[in-house]
């Protein structure tokens, strides 16, 4: 088998964030219409993306002595699947969403609608900047990913406030508040892959 091109490895990279993305909108389906089955289909593309992760940092840890490109792309794949792993906390948090019948206020689910939304964008941005190298590619993950966090922030400070006026029950907040976290750190993730691409 022919030796893998930095090039090659870039598109499996493209490739994995962009089943992060796949696990993301299952994940959304998931938690929105509480369908456990679409969270299966998620834990498949995970065990792919924790799979792949392995396999490519193998190959980059090979390259990375006598290829700079390399070198600087080995770090990226265990981002990506940090990413995963982030989603699987979004993923857990669901089942047990679903498992314990927990009901999120309207004002929570257009919240988590939102940051879906948003974080799907950063990732397949995030993609398409790992295969054109651009800054400007780069720039708008980082630009896009920092609007996520401070959206997460934002409706932590807003589901207190629900809290406190009795519109959102406690038996949900830790759940909520944890999907919220983990929302900030598929973008901090997805940051870091690009900064990454960008030196």
């Amino acid at each position: 088998m022919p030796a893998q091109t930095v090039k090659d490895i870039k598109k499996d990279i493209y490739l994995l964030l962009n089943k992060a993305g796949q696990m993301l909108e299952l994940t959304e389906e998931a938690f929105a219409k509480n369908k456990v089955s679409s969270l299966d289909q998620a834990d498949e593309l995970a065990r792919e993306i924790h799979s792949k992760e392995d396999a490519l940092t193998e190959v980059l840890a090979k390259l990375a002595s006598s290829d700079a490109e390399g070198r600087t792309l080995l770090p990226v794949p265990g981002y990506v699947e940090k990413i995963a792993t982030s989603i699987e906390r979004i993923m857990d948090n669901t089942r047990g969403k679903i498992k314990d019948a927990l009901l999120v206020s309207d004002k929570g689910m257009q919240e988590t609608a939102k940051l879906f939304s948003a974080t799907r964008e950063v990732l397949k941005k995030a993609g398409e900047a790992v295969v054109t190298g651009t800054k400007a590619g780069a720039d708008a993950v980082v630009k896009e990913s920092d609007a996520v966090i401070n959206m997460s922030n934002d409706f932590a400070t807003s589901h207190e406030d629900r809290l406190v006026t009795g519109e959102c029950s406690p038996k949900s907040s830790s759940m909520y508040l944890c999907v919220l976290y983990a929302f900030e750190d598929i973008a901090g993730h997805a940051k870091e892959v690009t900064k990454k691409l960008s030196k």
